[in-house]
This record gives C-alpha cells, sequence and structure tokens, in this order.
C-alpha cells in the first residue's frame, strides 16, 4: 500500500481518482485544488506518490513539479491531465516527473502508470523520452514558469491577477510575458496566443464523459456516493426542475431528508420566499431552454431565519447530447452581509469615538474660559488675600486641564511607552493610593487581595490610572472611595488584577464632571493590557471595575 496526494482542481475527478486509489489499495492522504494548498500538504504528508493535474491554479503543474521534488525528492509524480502528451510530456520530463497519463486515456492506463511509478518506473510514451535538444530549427523552449503565465494570459488574467495567483510581483510577471513575446518572435498578446495554440501550447483534448465514467465505473461508483463526497452542498435537479440526487452537505444546509427532496421542486421544499419564487422559476426554465449555466440570488427561510444564497448550476448532458438536468450548488452570503455589518460597527465606533473626544476637548474649553474669566473678575475687584488665594486655585485647574488633554494627545498619538518592572501589586496600589491624600483628592479605604500578587507592570501608568479615576471621583463630589483588589491567575504566566471602585455622593450637589476624566482612565486601561467597566454613575452613586492583564513576575513569589 502507498500514500497519495491527489492535485486536481476539479472535484469530482479528484473524488474518481482517489476512488480508483483506494480500490488498488492504497491510501489517499489528502485533496488539493491548488498549487499553493498541495506544496502544504505534499510537505505535511510526505506522500510516496502525487498524482497532478498542470492545469492546477495558483502555480501552475510544471512550476510546482519542481518544487515538490525540490522540497522532497523521494517523491514520485504523476502527472494526469487533458493537456497534449505531444507538447506537455516532454515539459514534464525535463521538470523532474516520474510520468505522463492523458485524462482521455483508458482508466486502465492510469492503473497501469500507478503501479509502474510506484515500483520506480517511469510511465511515457517512447517518443516524448527521444527528445532531439540539438535541432537548430527548433523553437526557443520555455520554462514552467513561463508556460503557466502564458496559461493565465490565455484565460484573460491581467498582469496584476497574475502576480497575486503566482505570488510573485507584478514586474516579475512583465519579465515573463516580456520572455514569451521575445521566444516565440511576437509583438502583441494576440499574437503571442495565436503561435502558443498552434504549436500546441494551450490546446487541451476534449475530454470525454466517458473517459470520467470509465474512470469511475471502475471504482464502482454510483452518482449519490460520488455527491456525498464534495463538502459544499450540491444536487443534481431534472429539466423540470424535480431533484434527481442531492449531496448530505445540502440535506444538512435544508434540514431535510432525502425522501423529502427526491422529486421535489423549489415550490415543493417550501424554502423559497414566494416574492423570489417566480423568479428562480424563470431563470432555471431559460437555462435549461438555452442549455447554458446561471446564477441567481435567492432568498430562503430556514427554520424561521432569512437567508440569503448565490445559486447556481451548470448543465449536464449524456454521451447522445441529451440535457441529463442542472447540477446545482449555492453558497450562503449571508456570512457576507454580517461581515459587511461588523465593518459598520466599526465605522459606528472609530465616529463615536470621535465624537466623545471632541466633546471632552470642547467640555475642557469651556471649563478653561470659565477659569479664566473668574480670574478676570477678581483680577478686577483688585483685592487681595482670599481674592489671591481663589486666583492660585483658579490657575491650578487651568493647569490641569490643560495638563490632562496633553496627556489625553500623547495617549491617542501612542506616545507613552510601557516600562513594566517586578512590583508587589498589593504595595504598589497602596502606596499610590497614600501618594494621592492631599486633602484636595478623596479619602480611600484599600482593601488588598487575599494573597501578595507580584506582576509586571509599569507603576508611572498605573498610578495615573488611579489618579485620573479619584479626579472624576472628586468632580462628581464624592468625599470617600472604597477599593477592592483581587488576583486571578486565569491563563499560565498572565494575572487578572481586578479593582473595583465605588464612591457615594452627596445630594442635591450640582455637579459638572469633565468627561476627559473617563477617557483617559479607559485609555491608560487599554494600555495596560486591560479594561474599565463602569457599571454605574449617576447622582448617588459610581462603580467601576478595571480589569488589568498582568504578566506574572516568578523572581518575586507571592508570600
Amino acid at each position: 500500500m502507498a500514500t497519495v496526494l491527489i492535485i486536481d482542481p476539479h472535484p469530482l475527478t479528484a473524488q474518481g481518482i482517489a476512488s480508483t486509489l483506494t480500490q488498488a489499495g492504497h491510501k489517499v492522504v489528502g485533496v488539493a485544488h491548488n498549487g499553493l494548498e498541495g506544496l502544504d500538504l505534499g510537505r505535511k504528508e510526505s506522500p510516496d506518490l502525487i498524482v497532478l493535474d498542470l492545469e492546477v491554479p495558483r502555480l501552475g503543474g510544471l512550476d510546482l513539479i519542481k518544487r515538490i521534488l525540490a522540497r522532497n525528492g523521494a517523491t514520485r509524480l504523476l502527472v494526469f491531465t487533458a493537456l497534449p502528451a505531444e507538447v506537455y510530456e516532454p515539459l514534464c520530463i525535463a521538470a523532474g516527473a516520474a510520468g505522463f497519463v492523458d485524462k482521455t486515456d483508458s482508466s486502465t492506463s492510469f492503473s497501469d502508470a500507478v503501479a509502474k511509478v510506484l515500483r520506480g518506473k517511469s510511465y511515457f510514451q517512447a517518443s516524448a523520452l527521444r527528445t532531439n535538444t540539438s535541432t537548430d530549427n527548433r523553437p526557443q523552449p520555455l520554462t514552467a514558469r513561463e508556460i503557466t503565465v502564458l496559461h493565465y494570459l490565455a484565460e484573460g488574467y491581467r498582469v496584476k491577477q497574475i502576480a497575486g495567483e503566482l505570488a510573485i510581483s507584478d514586474r516579475t510577471v512583465s519579465t515573463y510575458k516580456s520572455r514569451l513575446l521575445e521566444k516565440t518572435g511576437t509583438h502583441s498578446l494576440v499574437d503571442l496566443l495565436q503561435v502558443a495554440a498552434k504549436r500546441g501550447l494551450l490546446d487541451k483534448k476534449a475530454f470525454a464523459p466517458s473517459a470520467t465514467e470509465a474512470l469511475l465505473s471502475g471504482a464502482e461508483l454510483d452518482f449519490n456516493t460520488l455527491l456525498d463526497k464534495i463538502p459544499f452542498p450540491v444536487c443534481l435537479r431534472a429539466p423540470d426542475a424535480r431533484i434527481l440526487a442531492a449531496n448530505q452537505a445540502f440535506l444538512d444546509y435544508l434540514g431535510l431528508t432525502l425522501e423529502a427532496v427526491i422529486n421535489a421542486r423549489q415550490c415543493d421544499i417550501g424554502v423559497i420566499d414566494t416574492e423570489h419564487l417566480d423568479y428562480a422559476r424563470k431563470t432555471y426554465n431559460a437555462a435549461v431552454e438555452n442549455r447554458i449555466p446561471y446564477m441567481m440570488v435567492v432568498v430562503v427561510s430556514l427554520r424561521g431565519e432569512r437567508r440569503v444564497l448565490k445559486h447556481s448550476g451548470c448543465p449536464v448532458l449524456d454521451e447522445d447530447g441529451k440535457l441529463v438536468g442542472m447540477l446545482c450548488s449555492f453558497i450562503d452570503i449571508g456570512e457576507e452581509e454580517h461581515q459587511i455589518q461588523a465593518l459598520r460597527d466599526q465605522i459606528a465606533y472609530v465616529s463615536s469615538i470621535y465624537r466623545r473626544r471632541g466633546a471632552y476637548l470642547m467640555q475642557q474649553g469651556q471649563e478653561v474660559t470659565a477659569y479664566v474669566d473668574t480670574a478676570r473678575q477678581i483680577v478686577a475687584r483688585g483685592k487681595e488675600d482670599d481674592d489671591r488665594h481663589a486666583l492660585l486655585g483658579l490657575l491650578d485647574r487651568v493647569s490641569e486641564s490643560v495638563r490632562m488633554v496633553s496627556e489625553m494627545v500623547d495617549l491617542e498619538q501612542g506616545n507613552v511607552r510601557y516600562t513594566p518592572f517586578p512590583q508587589s501589586l498589593n504595595a504598589l496600589t497602596e502606596t499610590i493610593l497614600d501618594s494621592l491624600t492631599d486633602g484636595a483628592l478623596p479619602s480611600s479605604t484599600f482593601r488588598k487581595a487575599s494573597r501578595d500578587p507580584w506582576g509586571w507592570i509599569d507603576a508611572t501608568p498605573y498610578a495615573n490610572l488611579l489618579k485620573t479615576l479619584m479626579l472624576h471621583l472628586q468632580h462628581e463630589g464624592a468625599d470617600h472611595v472604597s477599593i477592592q483588589a483581587s488576583a486571578n491567575e486565569r491563563d499560565a504566566g498572565l494575572l487578572d488584577w481586578t479593582l473595583k471602585l465605588s464612591g457615594t455622593f452627596a445630594p442635591n450637589v450640582n455637579r459638572t464632571t469633565p468627561v476627559i476624566y473617563l477617557a483617559m482612565a479607559t485609555k491608560i486601561s487599554a494600555l495596560l493590557q486591560g479594561e474599565l467597566l463602569i457599571s454605574e454613575d449617576n447622582d448617588q452613586r459610581f462603580k467601576a471595575q478595571v480589569t488589568l492583564k498582568v504578566p506574572v513576575s516568578t523572581s518575586h513569589p507571592p508570600l
């Protein structure tokens, strides 16, 4: 038994390959639908064999072969593609592949190629192995990356889009495009594609349905079993819109049983809104009549919840070209609406920050203006003693307001740097509160945490946080503040340091508390990896909780 990784952009083909390999006794360790995903799975799984389609997006097949072998030279690579063998088989040999199988070949050829490659042999046409590189008349050979870029150009991709797909710069893609023009002797994209098509670089053999059916029938699969292996909702509808088959993802999304949906139409299931039903029916009938793919957006109701779906389908034909039905799928674009709503919420939040910032700046300006007007009145009276003391007090308030605005601007612009040191959180808090007891600020009662936690914290912004909260309470009219501390090590190495503050105010006191104090406290809390939550703030009481995430200090263990 060998471990096998499949890299193929077509889910149905990939599932058919996987089933064939499983029936042969091999273990499929992964299925990737693009080159980057395939590289990642190849690195993680290190499979014995990788079955690869050259038309895989994100890197391209030839480039992917080289990258895989550069990372794990022991892995064998078997190319399974619909691109013409006469052109791509020699390129695959040069890239390091061990075999090449055309998708139009029989399933026996594929199984034979797998067996030989796993035994260490190669599987190529004899003509591909006899390449004569000395022929002077041969066109200049293209590199794997150049061929990949050529395919993207042929599919209508622009330079910037190709750069995104291949994870390279725009300039690099432009360089590859210039080399392609030079090597093919052309001067425009149209000429380049015409020459590439003549050389067989863009030709793809018709991938007949019989080839896929042979692969699947060899694995004795039925259509429903195959659909169930597809992770997104898929169903097959008859031309009259009856559901002929549906996978488990389809049933799980609608919350219905297979018996409830088989032979049912859209109107029978009862999930599409009535206003969208006629539109959905007309869109589906037009696609059936013209045998073309379709896409529409419909609104459905599932378990009382409104959902918006992007529903699409493509025609399925039998060997005689008769329309079997539409292979349909859908995606829930409600997630996009949620993301848009999240962006709206974020914009509203930023707008509220600007409004709040403007509010406290205007309030501070009004307060400073009032202080200055009062100072002018005192100076105009020309008295001394008490007036002089009052004037000094006003100047102190002006100085405090200007300093607060300056500190707030520093916080907003990120000019404050965080420099923590190991501290006893109980002792540091107690020391800061003692230093704030100067007669102007309210007195405080501090109840320590039950144990003596030590953590890495910057004492300066922590002291500013406590002072700002005390200033807010002072302006509110509180004469005493109670503070309860607690410590809880919820995460390894991190301590939740919580302070619960409460203060009561005297009734019938006229208060105009600047909002800048709570704005600053919120900013400082965020700087200290925490948050400020205010549970009560009215004419009688103020209650708040500050919780900071503090790294535990191991150099000063708790007593």
